[in-house]
């Protein structure tokens, strides 16, 4: 377990309990301090009624009596932090109070050793295969069946025209959709329900046009599945809704490598659910990945990443055309100098690699870029990025961001990492001078 103090924010479920635990990492605000090699606990508030926090240092497992239902809470963090800054604050004790070793205990027996898996005999392997062969078929015969009503819709849509979307009831698209999901089909069913909201938007008929094309290239191509190669299934099968287990993905071989945080957004896919995409940039292998996390109902997500962090570590990536999600299989923080290398030096490199990938794959939704001498600039009342040979792409940065990657950059070039989506360019982190930031 690593005690640095930058990793101990990290296992905070949220930047303000991050914030707050620091309030609390000194040893004047606790009543009692102790710990032994398996745990740290202390007490703290009303001395009549104290707060108990214990933090179970094989996991690390958190514990305390606060309200707080989100653990770890900010006394749990902050109690780390004190701990791996003056740990002499803390009494050593043998023997821990009952509140904790009962704890620990109950802890305890929710770590079960895995059971070892039974020998399986030939038939019994090749009855299993059969069994998932057959669900395949089964579920890829539904998912025909739902793209064959997908396909006739779409079919007549384009012979009528997009203007008799106008005006249509509140739940025609969500009665599609909710086919769709019927048809296992639960990807295309959430883009579906991301139609409407494009149709109140400026040159509404191009953007639904463009989204409606993108899945017309689905439901054609998913016809013709058995003429791609493997890697484009993988891709095709995922757009559809087909998803892979993580502890599938998890066996495969990975990239050892030291990666930056780079950069993160969160976005709001559908009513309830919120998708974090985590960007990460391998040092040597020039490799991109992508960390995809879910928060269902505002739960929010198990980890928190502090950006320009630099993890050793190995990523795995899921299978695709052009590998991009991936799963970090083991990590450690680490502390030594990062060097960005495999940047694109223009943006004529840039569109040719962006070329490359389409062509791979070209259903890519985010292209991700570490734009290398690109100078911020506002022009003709939008932001965009010019390089040395006086080439430019838009920037999509509203009035904040757009005035302070101009100002980072003082006119001169900057390095920029962000991801294209084929229209504009979406800033996520900068190096200025040597030193990264992230925006």
């Amino acid at each position: 377990m690593q005690l640095t103090y930058d990793h101990i924010l990290t296992l905070a479920p949220d930047p303000g309990t991050a914030h707050r635990a620091k309030s609390v990492a000194h040893a004047q605000r606790w009543h009692t301090l102790e710990g032994n090699g398996r745990a740290i606990w202390g007490t703290l508030g009303d001395p009549a009624d104290p707060y108990r926090t214990v933090v179970d240092l094989q996991g690390p497992g958190f514990h305390c009596t606060c309200p707080v239902r989100r653990l770890p809470c900010k006394h749990g963090v902050g109690l780390l932090l004190l701990f791996s800054k003056n740990n002499d604050a803390f009494r050593v004790a043998d023997e821990p109070p009952d509140w904790v070793s009962g704890w620990l205990k109950k802890r305890g027996e929710f770590v079960t050793t895995k059971p070892e898996t039974p020998t399986r005999t030939s038939e019994v392997e090749q009855a299993l295969a059969e069994k998932r062969r057959q669900n395949r078929e089964k579920r890829l015969l539904q998912m025909s069946a739902g793209l064959a009503e997908l396909e006739s819709w779409l079919l007549d849509l384009f012979r009528q025209g997009l203007a008799t979307l106008e005006g249509q009831a509140g739940g025609y698209f969500s009665d599609l959709a909710a086919r769709m999901v019927d048809a296992k089909l639960g990807t295309l069913a959430r883009r579906i329900r991301q139609l409407p909201p494009l149709m109140g938007q400026a040159d509404w008929h191009g953007k639904l046009l463009a989204e409606l094309g993108d899945i017309y290239l689905i439901v054609r191509a998913f016809q013709r599945m058995e003429q791609l190669p493997e890697p484009l299934q993988d891709d095709l099968l995922s757009l559809a809704g087909v998803n892979f287990k993580k502890e599938e993905i998890l066996t495969l071989d990975g990239i050892g490598d030291r990666w930056l945080l780079a950069g993160q957004t969160e976005e709001l896919e559908d009513a309830n659910l919120l998708a974090r995409r985590t960007w990460l940039i391998g040092e040597k292998s020039g490799k991109v990945a992508l960390l995809l996390d879910f928060s269902w109902g505002g739960q929010g997500f198990e980890t928190s990443w502090r950006m320009g962090t630099v993890l050793h570590g190995e990523v795995v990536f899921f299978p695709s055309a052009w590998p991009q999600r991936a799963l970090l299989k083991n990590f450690e923080y680490s502390h030594e100098p990062f060097e960005l290398r495999n940047g694109h030096p223009s943006l004529t490199h840039f569109a040719n690699g962006y070329a490359r990938v389409l062509a791979a794959n070209p259903w890519l939704a985010q292209f991700p870029a570490f734009l290398e001498n690109v100078v911020p600039v506002f022009l003709k009342n939008n932001f965009v990025l010019v390089d040395n040979d006086q080439r430019q792409i838009p920037l999509l940065a509203d009035e904040h961001l757009g005035w302070k990657l101009v100002a980072l950059s003082v006119g001169r070039p900057v390095s920029i990492f962000g991801t294209w989506d084929g229209v504009v360019f979406s800033p996520l982190s900068v190096v200025a001078e040597r030193l990264f930031r992230g925006l």
